[in-house]
């Protein structure tokens, strides 16, 4: 089974994910986290297998909440930017 977050500041995106994710037997989700500051807290005290994480969100962008984790899991980007 493969656990995961999705770390996104917007609702829509969160739908998505996981609709693509249910498609899959083996995927669980874990948490939905709409900031990284929330991320940070959960992942303080759980494991997860894979994050799909958005660049651009309030209070700590994507690329510097991966800096904050000692050893991050595998990391799926999932942004509205080029």
């Amino acid at each position: 089974m493969i656990k995961y977050l999705i770390i996104d500041d917007e609702y829509i995106a969160h739908d998505i994910i996981k609709g693509y994710c249910d498609l899959l037997p083996n995927m669980q989700l874990m948490k939905n986290c709409y900031d990284a500051l929330e991320a940070l807290e959960y992942m303080n005290s759980n494991s997860v297998d894979l994050i799909f994480l958005d660049l651009n969100m309030p209070k700590l962008k994507g690329f510097e909440f991966l800096k904050t984790l000692s050893s991050p899991p595998k990391v799926i980007v999932t942004t509205a930017y080029k």
